[in-house]
């Protein structure tokens, strides 16, 4: 068992697959970091053509409101799943910038600076052109993170 793992938790079904394999994996007194990656350029940069510095012609702010308020009922619900846990439970939202790397390497740089013993996430069913064209969330940790990176299908609850 481990003393302190990172999952990521974005409120899809894997997500919360994951973060059940991560409660079975921390030891009791342990502790638990859960963290959403608000990645708004990802979104921007798949459909309003960002990379060819064009003009979204959005306003982002309300993009911005309505990612915040989703997160929100993410972390009620996490807290929720995880309030029998007998150890210590982190909320953490970390933003992924432009030109500062993607979301998986903004989750691996905040499993550095919280002394993670491991990364746990969940395996999503993307296309095969999205990950072809912007990558993949657990391919990243797998391929480049220097944490163990646990990556748990769907239906291992």
């Amino acid at each position: 068992m481990l003393s302190r793992v990172v999952v990521a938790v974005d409120g899809s079904d894997a997500s919360w697959e994951a973060l059940a394999y991560a409660l079975r994996i921390v030891e009791p007194g342990g502790s638990l970091a859960m963290v959403d990656v608000k990645d708004l350029m990802g979104f921007f940069q798949a459909t309003a053509g960002v990379s060819y510095n064009m003009s979204i012609g959005v306003d982002v702010s309300e993009y911005v409101k309505e990612w915040d308020m989703a997160a929100d009922g993410v972390k009620a619900e996490a807290l929720d799943k995880t309030k029998d846990f007998p150890g210590h439970v982190e909320w953490h939202v970390v933003e992924s910038t432009d030109g500062k790397g993607g979301p998986a390497e903004a989750l691996d740089s905040f499993a550095r600076t919280w002394n993670a013993e491991a990364i746990v996430v969940g395996r999503h069913h993307g296309s095969t052109l999205m990950e072809g064209m912007f990558g993949s969330f657990p391919r990243w940790l797998v391929t480049h993170s220097h944490f163990p990176t646990t990556v748990v299908p769907v239906g291992t609850k």
